[in-house]
């Protein structure tokens, strides 16, 4: 979908620690757009039980058109080529330095 895509350019490294923890609720209106650990969809929590995944890490694999262009007109050019995606049958958390260094 097209606000997935949107979240992965902004965002380009997610997790789900453990899909069967109970989501806590955000009060007020805050978006979480450049949050790597979120809450999984009802659907795609669903996805990652019939496959027997607990936990995942995604990252977004992004190129960019035009290499020689200035960094504004860059980051309009960039698009979302594609997904490299990890499951675990147990729940993980992915330290920062890690996450960090699969943003390549």
């Amino acid at each position: 979908p097209q606000a997935s895509r949107f979240l992965f350019l902004k965002n380009k490294v997610r997790m789900i620690c453990d899909c069967k923890a109970k989501p806590v609720r955000v009060a007020g209106e805050v978006s979480l757009c450049g949050s790597t650990l979120r809450a999984p969809h009802g659907c795609h929590a669903q996805y990652m039980e019939n496959m027997g995944s607990v936990a995942s890490l995604v990252m977004a694999v992004v190129v960019n058109d035009g290499e020689e262009e200035g960094e504004e007109q860059q980051q309009q050019r960039s698009r979302l080529w594609g997904l490299v995606v990890c499951h675990h049958g147990s729940p993980r958390f992915v330290p920062f330095p890690l996450r960090y260094a699969c943003e390549f």
